[in-house]
């Protein structure tokens, strides 16, 4: 593969990330992938991209895992409260 191909499938995966974010907070659903480029290769290239998303990844990009600090925060409360 070239890095162009590369660019676009990469570029699939964050545009549908950021669709999903924007679908989610106006509670709507995605389309299908918009048009990338009208070069056949590259469009395709984007759409495996796209499609390649996991339901994990969505779920991690609409509600981003909390920092390890704040973990460790709350780890440290919960030693609090048990005595340990």
């Amino acid at each position: 593969m070239g890095r162009n191909w590369d660019w676009s499938f990469k570029h699939g995966i964050e545009r549908r990330l950021e669709a999903e974010i924007l679908a989610h907070k106006a509670g709507t659903k995605i389309s299908a992938p918009p048009l990338h480029s009208h070069d056949a290769t590259m469009q395709s290239q984007f759409e495996r991209g796209w499609h390649s998303v996991t339901p994990v990844e969505i779920q991690r990009a609409i509600n981003p895992p909390p920092s390890i600090g704040e973990a460790l925060r709350q780890n440290q409360r919960l030693r609090d409260i048990l005595g340990i």
